[in-house]
């Protein structure tokens, strides 16, 4: 792909065809990553105050035909889903259509009578109902079942609940209430399906498919075009082929033409499920960074933004690690950070590089996507591989390169 290395001003509005390469420190360190095959392609796109100072396709879409990675080319982005599902939660609050603080169960009755685990096998009632502010927040009680080993977490293996690909958010929804909570609404984050049930809330709030509600409110105001939770067969060329690395080396996990994100696709996963090329998200962070507008087009009040992205623990219990089913908590969440709705939120100025000013808010996702938003330096970085399982150090050496690239 041809490239630039100066160019004129980029806004992140604004289509970009040509490879941007700003900043080296960001483009030698995926370069590395790429020589020493711990990826095989990533898209990096770096914006301050509203314009694009680097964006670089590197390495490969598809190994095996040779296919280069393209600036369009579209991710599996997974838990950067999580975001935009907050956002449209927020978009009904603010039009007065569901409460923060009153119980879910007003309009998914189905959880109306979940309980709460107990070793003796006697569940008991919440003390408290779940919210919507405690799916937001993961402090619901929900998990995953992958990432740790509490009893509940080996009930939802059992029952292949986050594994079941086949699913509609509505049928998770009811399934998710036969399981005991880990623990009483509000009282600890516990990363988990929470999300997936605020994608089926708003389903049910709007009358619409959460692909309809994210086209109309959000992805069509920001020009979001290419983003979908189904890969459209016209855009079947630009998507990437997702990676695994095991014991026995590296092997297709996904591949474009029998991937499992085509018209048959039943799941529009809020937690997990969104399609997106780089520039496509980037329009997002920037409406996220401008208090929730871009070009004029509004999705969400300055102050919403700024509830959203300001510590919403409210005395929960935020895990400084997380870990994987049945194993101790490696993987770091963070000290010095907390949640607010839908975002990680860095509380303290990282002198290392890592997470950036204090006020700066991000998110990740499973096959090695990240974003990140720095108010304080009116920063957004996004940066995307498809390699599992996320590779941290990958997510962190890209964080470091960024901010001492613009140091």
């Amino acid at each position: 792909m041809e490239t630039d290395t100066t160019g004129p001003d980029f806004p992140v509005s604004e289509n970009i065809s040509k490879n941007l390469r700003g900043l080296e420190n960001v483009s030698t360190f995926i370069e590395e990553s790429i020589e020493e095959e711990r990826i095989m392609g990533a898209v990096a796109l770096v914006a301050k105050k509203g314009k694009i100072i680097h964006f670089e396709s590197s390495g490969f879409a598809d190994v095996e035909e040779n296919k280069p990675m393209s600036l369009d080319s579209i991710f599996r982005v997974y838990s950067m889903t999580k975001p935009l599902t907050s956002v449209a939660v927020m978009i009904l609050v603010e039009e007065g259509k569901i409460g923060l603080d009153e119980p879910i169960s007003e309009h998914l009755s189905h959880f109306e009578n979940v309980r709460v685990y107990s070793e003796n096998g006697n569940h008991t009632k919440p003390l408290n109902p779940i919210t919507a502010r405690n799916l937001l927040t993961h402090t619901s009680g929900l998990t995953y079942g992958l990432f740790g080993n509490h009893p509940v977490d080996s009930m939802y293996l059992e029952a292949n609940i986050p594994m079941n690909i086949r699913t509609r958010n509505k049928t998770l929804s009811h399934d998710l209430p036969n399981f005991p909570l880990t623990g009483e609404p509000g009282s600890a984050w516990v990363y988990g399906l929470s999300t997936d049930v605020l994608g089926h809330l708003v389903e049910v709030i709007s009358g619409k498919s959460l692909g309809t509600f994210f086209s109309e409110r959000i992805f069509e105001p920001l020009s979001m075009s290419d983003s979908s939770f189904r890969i459209k067969k016209e855009k079947k060329n630009q998507f990437t082929v997702a990676y695994e690395w095991n014991d026995d080396g590296r092997n297709i996990a996904d591949h474009p033409e029998t991937s499992i994100y085509g018209d048959e696709l039943t799941w529009e996963s809020g937690g997990a499920g969104l399609l997106c090329p780089a520039q496509d998200y980037a329009r997002f962070c920037q409406a996220l960074l401008d208090g929730g507008i871009l070009n004029d087009n509004r999705i969400l009040e300055e102050r919403t933004v700024r509830d959203m992205t300001t510590n919403q623990l409210n005395g929960a219990i935020w895990p400084f690690y997380l870990g994987t089913a049945g194993h101790a908590a490696t993987t770091p969440l963070g000290e010095n950070t907390s949640f607010g709705l839908g975002f990680r939120i860095n509380e303290k100025e990282d002198n290392e590089c890592l997470n950036g000013s204090a006020g700066s808010y991000n998110w990740l996702g499973y096959a090695t996507t990240m974003f990140q938003i720095d108010p304080q330096k009116e920063l957004i970085m996004i940066g995307l591989t498809q390699k599992f399982p996320t590779d941290h150090s990958f997510i962190e050496g890209f964080k470091r390169s960024v901010y001492k690239g613009i140091l």
